[in-house]
């Protein structure tokens, strides 16, 4: 018999009558710490192979874009099961928990199986995707160890939802470190000692995934878990539609965002191609800031959709409000701890095996002094995401990261590119107008969702009179 735990069923009460402030520094905290050392990893990442080459700093980050187009299906359809989940836990459905973990994990089986197939054609598809022959030379082995680091981080991610979902933002904390860990000493060992290239960087990367996908085998084998996987719990017939309707709008919110990133990274090396690496350095630079946004993010929208699942919108509103007060001030912190920190840290980018290199270290500095600018009012977007996502509004997303790309960013680099006399910093431009933009358009979506949710309710309540 299926059983929700009496530790998860604790928690679940505590979501939907404890004390608001006390449950979100509870579930958001650590996982803002555990975004912040993702993004910490990927720095890291970036600066190891700053520490090999300009180009294959390059190639990295051009590559990060088309990992991310194949790892959106994935996460998309973990994004749509999370939601669903979250709903169906704030009711306390244990069948259906399973049922929906099940029928996930059994869908993103099917697809690891279809990018297993293309593996040998590789470059053909590096080609295809338009990426420069200097980055399909040097990034294809590259690229093909991380689309088997993907298939692992398919499930991974399923895992990480379930644990969220339930409260346990310490266990994937520690998780995280240890993983990051493993990362951090082979990668070193790797690049340092043995003076490997950009493919001992993915193969590093691999193995981290697996430490982490040991974890989650071990947590899907419980078969009286309601968080666990089962065979005879698949339901394509009673979940697939649902389950589609919400993960679409969120793959092709992340497929979109990402085939934008790479569109802006080939526009920018027009300008060099060092250009793309220092676009990419000032990106994860800021994300040192926007990643511990994410976990709050995350965290705040497995709350609401608890909370919506069951039917209480008016507290939902209330863990959105709290929510913005918190990511703004983030915000305004990182801003200046940042501002401060720009020119040691693009000076750590700045050193390879050639030597220090400063019109690199200013090019970077450059760049990400317009990107910082923009995060202020990126920081609502977190909060607004959180609200959408919970609510089960995945187009609404789309619409927004769409927006963000394809009319705050494209055009407005075009624009750049093709009507002034800006070099380089046309990108830390870019960078500032759409992300401030993205957060004021983030607010307007949330707050059109809510008022159309209370009328929804008052109908409702009307019609029962």
């Amino acid at each position: 018999m299926v059983s929700i735990s009496e530790k998860d069923e604790g928690f679940r009460e505590e979501v939907q009558s404890g004390n608001i402030w006390h449950v979100i520094f509870k579930v958001c905290i650590p996982l803002a710490l555990y975004s912040w050392i993702s993004q910490l990893f990927s720095v890291l990442d970036t600066l190891m192979a700053s520490g090999i080459s300009a180009e294959a700093v390059s190639t990295v980050v051009y590559m990060v874009q088309l990992q991310h187009i194949v790892l959106a299906i994935g996460s998309g359809l973990s994004v749509g099961g999370g939601i669903m989940t979250a709903h169906a836990y704030g009711i306390g459905d244990a069948d259906r928990i399973k049922s929906i973990i099940s029928t996930t994990m059994t869908l993103c089986l099917m697809l690891s199986l279809v990018i297993a197939a293309i593996l040998p054609f590789t470059p053909s598809i590096l080609r295809l995707a338009g990426t420069p022959e200097v980055f399909v030379s040097m990034g294809s082995t590259y690229f093909s160890i991380t689309l088997i680091g993907i298939i692992i981080q398919f499930f991974n991610t399923i895992y990480i939802s379930n644990e969220r979902c339930r409260g346990r933002s310490r266990k994937i904390l520690m998780l995280n470190l240890l993983t990051v860990v493993v990362k951090l000493v082979l990668t070193a060992l790797f690049v340092y000692v043995l003076h490997g290239d950009i493919v001992s960087i993915a193969a590093a990367s691999l193995a981290s995934y697996l430490v982490l996908f040991f974890f989650a085998i071990s947590s899907f084998i419980k078969r009286d878990d309601a968080f666990s996987y089962s065979v005879r719990y698949v339901r394509f017939r009673g979940l697939l539609s649902q389950l589609l309707r919400l993960s679409i709008p969120s793959m092709a919110e992340k497929i979109a965002f990402s085939s934008g990133k790479a569109m802006v990274n080939k526009m920018a090396s027009g300008y060099g191609t060092e250009i793309v690496g220092a676009a990419g350095i000032s990106n994860n630079m800021s994300g040192l800031l926007t990643g511990i946004h994410i976990g709050f993010e995350d965290g705040g929208s497995t709350l609401e959709g608890q909370l919506y699942g069951r039917g209480n919108m008016e507290r939902t509103v209330k863990v959105y409000r709290r929510l913005q007060a918190a990511v703004f001030v983030i915000g305004i912190a990182g801003f200046a701890i940042m501002k401060i920190l720009t020119d040691p840290i693009a000076r750590l980018f700045s050193l390879s095996r050639g030597g220090y290199d400063p019109v690199f270290h200013q090019t970077i500095c450059d760049i990400f002094h317009y990107e910082l600018l923009g995060c202020i009012l990126l920081s609502f977007a977190y909060a607004s995401f959180a609200l959408l996502l919970g609510l089960g509004k995945t187009k609404a997303v789309l619409f927004v990261n769409f927006a963000r790309i394809f009319l705050f960013r494209l055009p407005v680099i075009y624009f750049f590119q093709n009507f002034t006399g800006l070099g380089y910093e046309a990108v830390g431009y870019t960078m500032a107008i759409s992300n401030s933009l993205v957060g004021i358009l983030s607010i307007i979506a949330a707050e059109a969702i809510i008022a159309k949710e209370r009328k929804k309710i008052g109908k409702k309540e009307q019609e029962q009179l």
